[in-house]
């Protein structure tokens, strides 16, 4: 492995677990995963709190995993320092609703470095329309995929602003909309936990109970749970391993670990889904879910299903039982 990607995480963290569930793949591969910031956004049924971010940031006790033998993991004080505090409610970017989140992405941009920005957005486009907004130079440094979905209904303004801008201003803005609406009409990301092998360990329930429970520290008694108990089920499907927004690790994952995909190309397949381009003259870089049913356009995702949660088992396997 000798791959990494400079990443920026957007997330409404504080709603349906399945941010939280996310989180824990995030840190678990931060090897590859470089993350430069994690700002908490606005989202359905959610109550924006950074401080949330950084008390799951604890509870997963990367550190720990780190001496397990996965040393090029991120320190937790480094992902601690990245996390702040994006927008409380949702509505059209403009020069009052400048957030100190939109200013991370706008400054992680613009960062000397060569390589481009992965914007990875788990919750409403909130933030990363108004740091567009502030700073348009930006819409060159950086790649976008959004789970949409509900989080487009939450804040509708926001994503037709970045469509506008898009349009008006940035033709070649590099953008995949996972999850047009209306919803569930496609919504390729929903493939992470819908088919595939759901079969033994596979299961949305029996992957938690077999791989992940009992697994990890209590952060030198921190927390009363290891971090493999403190795990949270999904609020929908119920008491599941759901992940809604991993695919867009598994999107850049995939190529590294799984020898499948080329993140320059979402047309491809990919264990974060295979893509379309639909006003490829227009916008050669705007991708969205298949012109198909929900089920082709999940499937493209599902198929993976053994190999990313086998690898991710993996991962689990060397967190070891409870540490005494």
């Amino acid at each position: 492995m000798n791959r990494t990607y400079r990443v920026y995480v957007s997330t409404d963290l504080g709603g349906d677990p399945d941010d939280i569930q996310s989180l824990y793949r995030l840190i678990h591969y931060s090897d590859v995963l470089k993350v430069e910031g994690i700002g908490s956004c606005t989202g359905p049924g959610s109550t924006p709190r950074a401080d949330v971010i950084r008390e799951w940031i604890q509870r997963v006790d990367g550190d720990h995993l780190r001496s397990q033998g996965y040393s090029e993991l991120m320190t937790e004080s480094a992902l601690l320092s990245g996390v702040t505090q994006g927008a409380t409610v949702p509505g059209r970017p403009s020069g009052e609703r400048s957030t100190d989140a939109s200013r991370q992405i706008i400054e992680c941009a613009r960062s000397g470095t060569d390589d481009l920005l992965w914007v990875l957005v788990w919750g409403s486009i909130t933030d990363v329309a108004q740091a567009l907004f502030e700073a348009p130079d930006i819409a060159d440094r950086i790649r976008i995929h959004f789970i949409g979905s509900s989080n487009t209904e939450n804040d509708p303004e926001s994503g037709d602003w970045v469509y506008s801008f898009m349009t008006d201003t940035h033709p070649v803005l590099w953008w995949i909309e996972n999850g047009l609406l209306p919803k569930r009409s496609r919504d390729t990301f929903r493939g992470v936990y819908q088919g595939g092998e759901q079969g033994g360990e596979w299961g949305n329930v029996a992957f938690i109970d077999t791989h992940i429970r009992g697994k990890g520290s209590t952060h030198d008694g921190l927390f009363e749970q290891v971090c493999g108990d403190a795990f949270p089920v999904a609020g929908s499907p119920k008491g599941t391993l759901k992940e809604g927004d991993s695919p867009t690790m598994l999107y850049l994952l995939s190529p590294v670990f799984g020898g499948v995909g080329d993140v320059d190309d979402p047309l491809a397949e990919n264990w974060g889904g295979t893509y379309a381009r639909p006003e490829p003259e227009r916008f050669p870089n705007y991708y969205t879910d298949l012109e198909a049913d929900a089920e082709t356009c999940q499937a493209t995702v599902s198929k993976w299903r053994v190999d990313y949660l086998a690898h991710w088992r993996d991962r689990w396997m060397r967190y070891g039982e409870v540490e005494s």
